[in-house]
């Protein structure tokens, strides 16, 4: 999720961002009620955290379509413009960069300054003249070759969550992820990968030693720990509280039981 939303930005009022054609696809797309729901404005602050359930739905139906299909629309339609908005990003940063060259080098040269009366007028207290802070390198948003590294890693990982497993593609689906992986710090630096970017290179061996990633992956726990924190705890702050959150667990899952027979 992390990789594919990296370089999307939100809508505007002023105009149209490559986040609202992912916005308006999601909107779009029909499922029926029992299988889940899809999170809507994934993306902005107003989506929120999705839950892990979200994340599942999102990861098995929608998503798959929009990097195969969306992505290489949302970039054609985009790239020009943002290629332009980094262009002027990249002007300012040189003017700023210029003005914190001179700002560094005044700053300097004050703290080279001799212990004297005057001199510490001109400079002032030394805990206040602090060293000037370089300004943020900019960043780009799209990069032409993103949709076809974005590929890379959709085809991976289609044959790494598939239902049933082929183990003579595993050697296919390891090489795209590492040429992805490798794509993807030759365009925004080692800086930019996560933790999760490694643990990726262990799925295959997983997959070999357990099995399909539906028999390990932890959707399940994951939304079991949604449910115990939403349990109504009483504000306790002291004790055991798991039993508590247990017990209110077990007496939730035995009134749906109830109800369910009652049907």
């Amino acid at each position: 999720m992390h990789n594919l939303l990296l370089a999307l930005r939100a809508s505007t009022d002023a105009q149209a961002r490559e986040l609202d054609m992912i916005h308006k696809f999601l909107a779009s797309f029909e499922a029926p009620l029992w299988a889940g729901k899809l999170p809507l404005h994934v993306g902005e602050p107003a989506g929120g955290s999705l839950t892990a359930d979200e994340y599942k739905f999102a990861a098995i139906t929608a998503w798959p379509i929009i990097i195969r299909y969306l992505i290489p629309i949302v970039w054609q339609t985009f790239i020009n413009e943002s290629n332009k908005d980094f262009e002027s990003v990249r002007k300012r940063h040189l003017k700023a960069q210029e003005k914190f060259n001179m700002d560094f080098m005044a700053w300097k040269a004050r703290q080279e300054l001799p212990q004297t009366s005057t001199n510490t007028r001109k400079r002032g207290n030394r805990n206040e003249d602090t060293e000037p802070k370089p300004p943020k390198q900019p960043n780009v948003h799209m990069q032409h070759d993103e949709p076809v590294n974005l590929l890379r890693l959709s085809t991976a990982l289609k044959i790494f969550c598939g239902s049933s497993m082929q183990l003579d593609l595993l050697p296919r689906a390891e090489v795209l992820l590492q040429e992805y992986l490798l794509e993807f710090k030759w365009m925004y630096g080692k800086e930019s990968m996560k933790p999760n970017f490694h643990w990726l290179v262990h799925l295959a061996q997983q997959i070999k030693d357990y099995g399909p990633v539906y028999n390990l992956w932890a959707f399940l726990s994951e939304r079991l720990n949604k449910v115990l924190k939403s349990s109504n705890s009483n504000y306790w702050t002291g004790g055991q509280v798991e039993i508590l959150m247990m017990r209110e667990f077990m007496h939730a899952a035995q009134i749906d039981s109830m109800a369910h027979g009652a049907l």
